[in-house]
């Protein structure tokens, strides 16, 4: 019961953050979205959204924040494989 109060929580804050962002700055829909994306985008990069999804469980996975952070994971896991030999930088 715990993890669906935690999860509900969690959930129910990214929503508040996102209505204080239309209802303050108006926001349209649109850019909410956009703002949201980039947001979970950012956080994926920093290392700070798995934690969070470890933390909340779907309170955080659901939210289409997580969107942005499945983004740069997905980028981050396919730049690691193909990495060159030695850490070297081939566009540089």
């Amino acid at each position: 019961m715990e993890q669906f109060i935690i999860a509900f929580l969690v959930g129910g804050a990214i929503c508040v953050v996102g209505q204080i962002l239309m209802d303050i700055c108006k926001f349209t829909p649109a850019h909410m979205t956009v703002t949201m994306v980039v947001s979970g985008a950012v956080l994926g990069g920093l290392g700070l959204y798995e934690p969070l999804i470890k933390f909340a469980g779907a309170g955080a996975s659901i939210p289409i924040s997580s969107f942005g952070n499945a983004l740069v994971k997905g980028a981050l896991q396919e730049a690691e494989k193909n990495r060159p030999a030695g850490g070297a930088h081939r566009y540089l």
